[in-house]
């Protein structure tokens, strides 16, 4: 059974101090409390964060979501105090995403010149036996077992090479 006929999803409120709610928004799970770009951020005070409704269908939650919304109104329009930017009941809920070709063709086309993001590798049996040593690849694809091995083919620093690596993740470093 699909999970909008399960009662596991519910109404939330963003409260300013003074009380009244600044947004409404549907959630499962805890989607209250998780703030994702482009959206209005939850308050730091978590306590000012409130639900409102409970144990509601998905398409319960939508109704209830737009009717919050219509009673309190949105700012953006000129009918009242919340910061919702849409009228609600339409959350993104078992979205699919269809990726067609075009779409691969138009990121790829996007990517052209680029450099890819900097990652590193931890493995001591590609790294001559150093553990922190990081695989590297130059931009032209030159592979390099270290950082100051590709420092000392390109004459650049060291620390040039490894501020591109830093805090990512996956097999490469690419510079």
């Amino acid at each position: 059974m699909s999970s909008i006929y399960t009662n596991i999803f519910y109404i939330y409120a963003y409260l300013r101090g003074d009380g009244t709610p600044y947004y409404i928004g549907k959630g499962c799970g805890l989607r209250a409390w998780r703030h994702f770009k482009k959206e209005i951020k939850p308050p730091k005070n978590k306590t000012l964060i409130t639900i409102i409704e409970t144990n509601l269908t998905e398409i319960g939650a939508f109704s209830l979501e737009r009717r919050y919304i219509r009673w309190y109104g949105r700012k953006d329009l000129g009918t009242g105090i919340l910061r919702n930017r849409t009228d609600g009941g339409e959350g993104a809920s078992g979205r699919k995403i269809v990726i067609t070709q075009e779409w691969k063709n138009n990121m790829s086309k996007a990517k052209v010149g680029k450099i890819p993001k900097c990652t590193f590798t931890r493995r001591s049996y590609e790294n001559g036996g150093n553990p922190k040593a990081k695989k590297c690849q130059s931009a032209d694809g030159q592979i390099f077992n270290s950082a100051k091995e590709a420092a000392e083919k390109f004459n650049l620093k060291i620390k040039t090479i490894q501020a591109r690596c830093r805090n990512n993740v996956g097999g490469w470093c690419y510079f």
